[in-house]
């Protein structure tokens, strides 16, 4: 298990804590010129032609808007636009036919497919590296780092997986915060308290039909008990069947033929997967830390709103780190064009032309989306997002604790291998519900098909 949050202690993140409200804006002023960022000057476009950049559905307002102001202030021609579907496929299919692509969203677990298949150009091309890789977490930055390149720059980190509680229906079913359950397996046992206090169906899994679905949700579970997927370093499969990916599997298994899960779940995009606990149904799910901000805003969630908090750190981790970061495509185009995308490059997934995080911030405002940049995360408006979005402001602390012991894929994600194993293996958990396959069966084939696939890309 590799821990992406080692070098961001707790007393880092503190900082931005209310005692410490000049944050970023203080420290500033003692950083030399080159720190703060490129001048508006070098970042300003000049090549006169469209830098093409496309993005995932989420929050599409934010990113025009964003686009917009660059284009206005910064003599851009940015072309943006939204791609619905399958996104890693269809961006992959765009980088091998060369299509107009120049900026893109991706997740690590793409990301190393994308620059082995020498289809994007490293953020190390950027004139502001040396001050991009400074302001990250260094294992944050070692995560996005692929043979000695850096993928990209920083969109956002979450934790996927983040037990978040109804707390209206948990409480009114006689528990309290003393009673929140410290392991999966007391977790598991605590649904049956629930059910026998009324609540048929408490739990939604992460077990819903996208490509960081039912997989994701399968790692996220075997490394918080204590195992993993692959090896970090050489892919090499780890599962066991009696070890945490069976147990794992074992517990699934028990809940799904007891009907705690409807088999609609596994048809669920995310979307539904969220207004399913959105809708108030569910006492308990693993959700994005992020949206821990939206259950509890009243206009967008009024049945949970100022009632959803979390299961905290109490020795055992809760999901794994999730994350996306901008990349920048190495078609062939002007050098001139190349030079506007690194210039949009930089102002949008690092600093804008008054040397502030423009865009990581507003998304820390609006969404909660945590970055890699310790100014970011130091500065006034993290501490001031995440504690409006709690029940409790006090529990900020805890929300940091469960995101500082969040353990990262880094064997099934920085590999070039990622997604063929990821989509493998949903299908392969469906069949598992749906064919009633055994736990052994599952366990040796995934860790064959792990050995296909390091076979078939030479590693190890």
């Amino acid at each position: 298990m590799t821990k992406i949050r080692d070098d961001l202690s707790r007393r880092d993140v503190l900082k931005a804590s209310a005692g410490l409200g000049l944050g970023a804006a203080a420290s500033a002023t003692l950083l030399p010129t080159a720190v703060l960022g490129a001048d508006a000057g070098s970042l300003k476009a000049e090549s006169g032609q469209p830098v093409y950049f496309r993005g995932w559905e989420y929050r599409t307002d934010i990113v025009q808007d964003n686009v917009n102001r660059y284009n206005k202030e910064m003599n851009g021609k940015i072309d943006y636009a939204t791609v619905t579907g399958d996104y890693p496929a269809l961006m992959e299919k765009d980088l091998i036919a060369k299509a107009q692509l120049d900026l893109f969203y991706a997740n690590p677990s793409q990301a190393v497919r994308f620059l082995e298949g020498g289809w994007v150009m490293p953020a190390n091309e950027l004139p502001a590296y040396d001050s991009i890789v400074a302001d990250m977490y260094p294992n944050i930055r070692d995560a996005w780092t692929h043979k000695g390149k850096l993928l990209g720059l920083s969109y956002f980190i979450s934790v996927r997986g983040t037990m978040v509680v109804n707390l209206d229906k948990y409480n009114k079913a006689g528990f309290g915060e003393g009673d929140y359950p410290k392991t999966w397996s007391e977790l598991y046992s605590l649904l049956y308290k629930l059910r026998e206090k009324g609540e048929k169906q408490p739990f939604l899994p992460h077990w819903f039909n996208e490509w960081f679905g039912i997989a994701w949700g399968y790692a996220l579970e075997v490394m918080n008990r204590g195992g993993s997927v692959a090896d970090p370093e050489t892919h090499k499969p780890m599962l066991t069947v009696d070890g945490p990916a069976g147990a794992t599997l074992e517990d699934w298994k028990k809940i799904w033929k007891d009907g705690f899960v409807p088999e609609e779940l596994l048809s669920y995009n995310e979307a539904s997967y969220i207004g399913a606990f959105r809708s108030g149904r569910y006492v308990i799910s693993p959700q994005q830390i992020y949206d821990i901000k939206q259950f509890n805003d009243p206009q967008k969630s009024p049945e949970i709103a100022g009632k959803t908090g979390f299961l905290p750190y109490q020795g055992q981790s809760w999901g794994m780190i999730d994350s996306a970061i901008y990349m920048m495509t190495s078609r062939k185009r002007p050098a001139d064009q190349t030079d506007d995308l690194k210039r949009f490059a930089s102002w949008y997934g690092y600093k804008d032309q008054n040397g502030d995080c423009f865009v990581a911030n507003r998304w820390m405002k609006e969404s909660m989306l945590f970055s890699a940049y310790k100014e970011v995360m130091e500065g006034p408006q993290a501490a001031a997002s995440i504690k409006s979005s709690l029940v409790k402001p006090t529990d900020y602390e805890k929300l940091l604790e469960v995101y500082q012991h969040t353990p990262y894929p880094k064997g099934i994600f920085n590999v070039v291998w990622a997604e063929e194993y990821n989509s493998w293996m949903k299908e392969k958990l469906f069949a598992f519900f749906l064919k009633d396959l055994a736990v052994a069966d599952v366990i040796n084939e995934t860790n064959e098909k792990i050995n296909q696939l390091n076979k078939k890309y030479k590693l190890g």
